[in-house]
């Protein structure tokens, strides 16, 4: 198995609506996307983190490339986009 981490520095104050979005990507897209979501409570001000298990890298890319090919993704992306400054794919075997 595989741990997905998806790390973002949403903009200042920015993190309560970056949550929000990720929650209806949730809700609209390939089951099991993203069911951990995380905020901090410590470190960088404003991180939003997403937590999805995976089988392996090729379910994950397969997952990708369903989602990044539905056609309201691009609206959605371009809404998230607006709120993030940067981020980082993290990728843990789970052991």
């Amino acid at each position: 198995m595989i741990l997905v981490r998806d790390v973002f520095q949403a903009k200042y104050g920015g993190s309560g609506q970056l949550v929000e979005l990720f929650k209806e990507a949730r809700e609209k897209w390939a089951a099991g996307y993203a069911p951990r979501i995380l905020t901090d409570a410590s470190g960088q001000f404003f991180t939003v983190v997403t937590e999805t298990e995976v089988e392996n890298l090729a379910a994950w890319e397969q997952r990708a490339a369903e989602v990044f090919a539905l056609p309201e993704f691009g609206g959605w992306f371009a809404r998230m986009t607006a709120l993030v400054e940067s981020g980082r794919r993290e990728f843990y075997h789970i052991e």
